[in-house]
């Protein structure tokens, strides 16, 4: 028997949440996407930031790894792995050195990974896997907020989230920053829901969530932190004694716990913190809270720092009891600014990202809290909702023109000209680098994106011009390797076919082996001849000298001087 199409049942309320949960994630991921345009990220290379380069080039690292797994089972053997050991001769390390595996945890890696085999590893590819990173907390954010404040409160946080300029930029960049931003917003929402119902789901995603949030980035650590200042505001001692409590934090340690361990003094070892004794320092920490404090305060701008402090007064601070999810989002904040102000990883505004999503959340709270006073409130209940759109209404007036004008514009370019080149000319050749760290990273990542991995062989001026004992991970102090005789032995050794050599790097980031190098090559000009020139670009500012491509001339030709 036939049924009519006016009997066909309607979607399942849950299949037709899922649904527009994808149409808001797919606005969000617009947003993101069209913010990256406007600031030139897809015209741009991985100069962005110092680390920029070597995040993407380890997401090729581990990526080329798990494309070998299959030889390894064909030939039950290891062997195709050996290529990607930090000493194996010809391996990938030596061919782009710009690896720093064990440096950074492996989460943001695995994703990258995951995305990049079925879309590739292009420019492209890599800054929208950012934007959907982006727009995965812009879903966390709008739900976060429709349950209390309904759905157009939620696209008004998740929009508003997307447009901040310290957001924009560190999803126009390939970083690690999105990842663990929606892996501690995740997991603070879980633990807040934990707090309020002591579901042992709830629990177990804080753990997965947790686990991936410290796997991804140091900052992840944070979460430690927010559940005890959580557990301090709500004084709900009792979840101490749930057994989905410890289950929790059995999943966080075994998943998260050997990685971390073993790796937990590398950071301080290459010389990646600002104070690298690997420990806690009270002269950091008197520099650090008036750095960090100001920069979680103005992250969002005054209008959601007012109406922010106003949400988590009425919210945290009000009379009545205190709300687990509520008592989570406020702990995260100043969970991630007590780790930032605690562990002496130097001063950037990136730090305090991951605390943003719970500001915005207390800013539309806020909102509302402002537009149900009663003298404000509408005269009719029906009216009420209309009255509190209006004032999210002015909270993006107030905000949205001046995220719109402020400058997030990346533009770093200069290199990829002479990786094309090279590339084109001669794909096995070795060649020296010598910039500072952005403009290595921007070339070594240029030529492993379009190589035959493995191509091109690369030094590093920073390292093998470097004496071993002065290298550091920021390239504090470096000490020339050579006399200038035995850096001219070195260049014209044969082993060293082509040199790209910077000369506008900025006066604050120029080190003596620049000078040194350029002046070993201007006054042996004969050895070296020019091939090529580029113009280079920093952060949109066409620089005053290009850069140059030289062919380091046959070893039995060398004219001496």
């Amino acid at each position: 028997m036939s049924h009519p199409i006016s009997e066909t049942k309607p979607p399942r309320p849950r299949v037709a949440a899922v649904i527009w949960l994808l149409i808001v994630f797919a606005v969000a991921f617009d947003a993101a996407f069209l913010w990256q345009r406007a600031g030139g990220a897809y015209e741009s290379e991985f100069g962005g930031h110092p680390d920029e380069a070597a995040h993407y080039v380890t997401g090729l690292f581990v990526r080329d790894a798990v494309t070998a797994l299959p030889s390894c089972v064909s030939q039950k053997s290891i062997a195709p792995l050996k290529a990607f050991g930090p000493e194996a001769p010809g391996g990938f390390y030596e061919h782009y050195p710009k690896v720093a595996l064990g440096v950074w945890p492996p989460g943001f890696y695995a994703v990258q990974t995951g995305w990049t085999l079925p879309f590739g590893v292009s420019r492209t590819s890599v800054l929208l896997l950012m934007a959907a990173l982006a727009g995965g907390v812009g879903v966390l954010l709008y739900r976060a907020v429709r349950v209390e404040f309904g759905a157009f409160a939620g696209f008004i946080a998740a929009i508003l989230w997307l447009s901040a300029p310290l957001i924009r930029t560190y999803y126009g960049m390939v970083m690690a920053e999105m990842l663990c931003t929606l892996t501690m917003f995740g997991a603070t929402i879980f633990w807040g829901r934990f707090l309020d119902e002591t579901r042992m789901r709830d629990a177990v995603c804080f753990g997965l969530l947790a686990a991936a949030a410290i796997l991804t980035k140091g900052t992840g650590l944070a979460l430690a932190v927010m559940v005890l200042l959580s557990l301090l505001l709500t004084r709900k001692w009792a979840v101490l004694r749930n057994r989905a409590t410890w289950i929790s934090a059995a999943i966080v340690a075994v998943i998260a716990g050997p990685w971390t361990w073993y790796f937990r003094k590398t950071g301080a070892q290459v010389g990646g913190w600002a104070d690298n004794s690997g420990g806690t320092s009270l002269a950091f920490i008197r520099e650090a809270l008036p750095y960090y404090g100001g920069h979680v305060a103005l992250a969002m701008g005054y209008a959601v720092l007012v109406f922010a402090v106003v949400g988590m007064c009425s919210r945290i601070f009000g009379r009545g009891p205190r709300v687990g999810r509520w008592a989570a989002l406020a702990s995260l904040v100043f969970g991630v600014l007590i780790f930032q102000c605690i562990l002496p990883v130097g001063f950037e505004e990136r730090h305090i990202i991951s605390a943003t999503p719970a500001l915005v959340v207390f800013a539309v709270a806020g909102v509302v809290w402002v537009a149900r006073l009663p003298r404000i409130r509408a005269a009719e209940e029906a009216a009420q909702p209309q009255r509190e759109w209006l004032w999210l209404v002015l909270l993006v007036l107030l905000s949205f023109p001046i995220f719109a004008m402020a400058r997030v514009q990346k533009g770093c370019a200069g290199f990829a000209p002479l990786a094309d080149w090279l590339i084109a000319q001669s794909p096995k050749a070795r060649v020296l680098v010598c910039s500072d760290a952005v403009g290595e990273g921007m070339f070594i990542s240029e030529v492993a994106m379009l190589d035959q991995r493995p191509g091109m062989t690369i030094e590093r001026a920073s390292k093998s011009l470097v004496a071993k004992e002065s290298q550091s991970w920021k390239g504090d102090n470096p000490l020339p390797r050579f006399d200038d005789a035995k850096l001219l032995a070195h260049l014209t050794s044969a082993k060293i076919e082509y040199i790209i050599l910077d000369s506008a790097i900025p006066d604050r980031r120029r080190k003596d082996y620049h000078d040194q190098l350029t002046r070993v090559i201007e006054s042996n000009a004969p050895n070296f001849w020019k091939v090529l020139e580029s113009p280079i670009t920093r952060d949109g500012e066409p620089m005053y000298r290009p850069l140059r491509l030289y062919r380091v001339k046959d070893a039995k030709n060398l004219i001496l001087k």
